[in-house]
């Protein structure tokens, strides 16, 4: 089973397809928890890049030709070399282009994990959801159906957040109960909850490797809150200096499956 312990002393390096909102906070999430984020703008170094990580994570928030083109192709080399894939189809159900150029990179790419919320993944899984933007939205839709319906899908390991987030490799389901409402108001968490599970599938390719990465920020995020109380923007700083305290003892003690 991963640690936390184990990506500190192995700092896996792991390659970021990045939006334009969030790459700072992703680089950040990745490097306070022991693993070295590179942040990859040009397709010309995509062989290089993929050649020194150890995963690779694609973020679809930018939504243009180039961005899509470079994820084509340094999917296809991390496929190649067999390292691990995770993709975020951002807000996938708020436009035909977005859907479009997940559908490309889909086709080129095999994903090992797949994050998101329960709107972006219940559109994966073709369950209906009123998903709002790049936020969740509503839906009385079943979150395991949705989160084993990706995973059975792309024969993959899903992650779907939320105020319980629910991981699946399509046979076994796992719920993490931890986490923090400020969460939903600081832009780009769920992008730093790619990288750390970019960093926990390049120790170990592995459905408790997910649930680590999950518990690790939502933990995280747990004990930040009790410190920032009614702080929301405190709050996000206070979540980088836990990531970087946080013990494996601690995420044992906080740590609640369902």
């Amino acid at each position: 089973m991963t640690t936390i312990k184990q990506i500190r002393e192995n700092s896996p390096i792991i390659l970021n397809v990045s939006n334009m909102v969030t790459p700072q906070h992703v680089a950040d999430a990745i490097n306070f928890i022991g693993a070295s984020p590179i942040m990859f703008d040009d397709i010309k170094e995509a062989s290089d890049l993929v050649n020194i990580s150890n995963a690779l994570v694609i973020n679809m928030g930018s939504s243009n030709d180039a961005d899509v083109e470079k994820s084509i192709a340094a999917g296809k080399f991390a496929n190649q070399k067999g390292i691990p894939v995770v993709i975020d189809p951002v807000a996938i159900g708020a436009s035909k282009l977005r859907q479009d150029n997940f559908a490309k990179v889909a086709k080129e790419v095999k994903f090992d994990g797949v994050r998101g919320n329960a709107g972006e993944l219940a559109f994966l899984a073709d369950i209906e959801w009123n998903a709002q933007g790049i936020d969740a939205g509503n839906g009385d839709g079943d979150l395991h159906e949705i989160a084993e319906t990706v995973a059975k899908k792309f024969d993959c390991i899903t992650l779907l957040s939320g105020v319980t987030d629910v991981i699946s490799d399509g046979s076994k389901t796992v719920e993490v109960k931890n986490g923090h409402h400020y969460f939903a108001v600081n832009v780009g968490c769920g992008d730093m909850l790619d990288g750390i599970l970019g960093s926990c599938l390049a120790v170990d390719n592995s459905l408790d490797s997910a649930v680590l990465a999950s518990s690790i920020l939502s933990i995280a995020g747990e004990i930040a809150g009790g410190i920032t109380d009614n702080l929301p923007y405190s709050f996000l700083s206070t979540v980088f200096n836990t990531l970087y305290q946080l013990t494996d003892e601690e995420i044992t003690e906080f740590q609640k499956l369902g």
